[in-house]
């Protein structure tokens, strides 16, 4: 095939570099589309693997250079001949990464003939009404949603596309012409909120994540037109799609695409851009809907919790219909007793609410909401308020980060603080499962010692810019034990002339202890 990408003296170069050094398998993590599509063709005309890592982190690039996966580096290609633009895109090997239902990378390896093979049927089913308008991108190339759309799909077609990805709205919107193509994860387009600038775009797409009927509608307001969901696997590309105008909106499997349901309802398909064209089976379970389907959650995500099989999907969507949750993600921990865990981004009314009765008890109300809908197995034993769900670059839930959320924590929760020069008072919730429980009078866990002193000190730091790491001399007096689930208030002096940081932990105005670090300068 044949192929203009917009330096084509850079391509001619990396491909001269990757012979020389015969570079067999090469990463790819440059940010610039432009400059990635020359290293892009230049990798493959060269006969080599291109890898795209999920990230540019250097625990992952240092993960894959032990593997044999090396960087290209900085090419110099002013100086080369131009390429002609062929190319063998039947043996052209692209290597991706996706996390699977476990986390844990899996290499997926696709050709460029079968993304091109792909990009057939997109500009079929949608070229038409986008022209040549140019494309822009909140999403990565280094993913097969962005690559795909937003960079090798362009390119065949002959669109222009923006050389960087936007993550933020306003500088996208800045550029975004009327008439242009947006290509954006569905997380992204959950955060409408607030804009007013509108857009009338030839194209929307998003892809990775379920997008709500709200954010659809949001968009359609904000760009003039539903966006395009895809569904679609690495493995498989774009598989149907979709336009949200309404709750419950069917999936519509794209033209030559052939679908069936196993006897467990799991999804089985063919494509003309993967697996030669055979039978491929995905984990997503669906359930027939006139000539298209709806999606009902995944097989590996049933998980067996007290002997039960728990859908975890079906918990999650219950958590999210509670009245003080916004946003929800569900998981398991533990492997020889599992227990569901849940994530939860709160509403206005659910953050005061959590301001006022606090964590457990609120944790304790939404177990209790589910009690309509879930047996006792099928409701979130622990529960973690956080700001935003972690997520991948797509906009997926990311489930390394969700289950790093459920580590013991070491510190209180801080639920107010009220500040002078001098004085600082702070409200806390001690947590029930905080690490320094673990072995402390196991039968009735009490907050060691010096635990209050290293919070005391620590909380020195923050509010006052104390530089001293940890309290070496001190004087303490306890009164009263402090245990899990206790809300306190701790208060903070800094006695500049005495060199002294006195505190207080306070149960309802009562001293639980009370004590004073020397300073070693201030």
């Amino acid at each position: 095939m044949r192929i203009e990408v917009p330096d084509s003296r850079a391509v001619t170069a990396i491909a001269d570099h990757v012979r020389r050094r015969g570079m067999r398998r090469v990463v790819l993590v440059e940010p610039d589309a432009h400059r990635f599509a020359a290293q892009l063709f230049g990798v493959l005309s060269a006969g080599a693997t291109a890898v795209l890592p999920a990230n540019a982190q250097p625990d992952t690039l240092a993960l894959l250079a032990a593997q044999g996966d090396l960087p290209l580096g900085e090419i110099d290609g002013r100086e080369a001949e131009p390429w002609d633009g062929e190319i063998d895109a039947e043996t052209a090997r692209i290597e991706f990464f996706t996390s699977g239902s476990t986390g844990t990378p899996k290499r997926i390896v696709r050709t460029l003939a079968e993304l091109a093979r792909e990009i057939d049927v997109l500009e079929a089913r949608w070229g038409a009404g986008m022209g040549k308008a140019p494309v822009f991108s909140t999403v990565p190339h280094q993913h097969i949603f962005g690559l795909t759309f937003r960079l090798l799909w362009p390119l065949i077609a002959g669109r222009p596309f923006a050389r960087f990805a936007q993550e933020l709205w306003e500088p996208l919107l800045a550029e975004l012409p009327d008439g242009a193509v947006l290509v954006a994860s569905p997380a992204q387009l959950s955060r409408l909120g607030g804009l007013t600038e509108r857009r009338r775009l030839a194209g929307l797409f998003t892809a990775g994540a379920p997008l709500s009927v709200e954010a659809a509608r949001q968009a359609e307001a904000l760009f003039g037109r539903l966006p395009d969901e895809i569904y679609g696997s690495t493995e498989t590309g774009a598989i149907a799609t979709r336009r949200q105008a309404a709750p419950g909106t069917a999936w519509t499997p794209l033209p030559d695409t052939v679908i069936s349901i196993a006897e467990d309802g799991h999804l089985r398909l063919r494509v003309p851009y993967a697996n030669d064209g055979g039978w491929m089976d995905l984990q997503d379970r669906v359930e027939s809907a006139g000539a298209g389907f709806h999606l009902l959650g995944r097989l590996d995500r049933i998980a067996k919790i007290a002997g039960k099989r728990i859908d975890l999907g079906q918990v999650e969507q219950a958590v999210a219909r509670l009245p003080l949750v916004a946003e929800t993600a569900i998981l398991t921990l533990g492997e020889d007793d599992p227990v569901l865990a849940a994530a939860v981004v709160l509403t206005g009314d659910g953050r005061a609410e959590l301001q006022r009765i606090g964590a457990f008890r609120l944790s304790r109300r939404l177990r209790a909401g589910l009690a309509a809908s879930q047996e006792s197995a099928g409701r979130p034993r622990r529960w973690r308020f956080i700001e935003a769900l972690p997520r991948t670059g797509l906009g997926k839930p990311s489930l390394p980060a969700l289950a790093l959320l459920f580590a013991p924590p070491t510190e209180p929760e801080f639920l107010a603080v009220r500040q002078t020069a001098n004085q600082a008072e702070i409200d806390i919730e001690i947590p029930r499962d905080l690490r320094w429980f673990d072995g402390h009078f196991p039968e009735a866990p009490v907050l060691p010692g010096v635990v209050q002193l290293d919070w005391a000190m620590a909380q020195g730091r923050r509010r006052f810019g104390l530089p001293q790491t940890a309290a070496r001399e001190f004087q303490v007096k306890f009164k009263s034990v402090i245990g899990p689930g206790e809300r306190l208030t701790l208060r903070l002096t800094l006695d500049s002339a005495a060199r002294r940081l006195k505190f207080a932990y306070e149960r309802a105005g009562s001293a639980c202890s009370t004590g004073s670090i020397v300073l070693d300068a201030l």
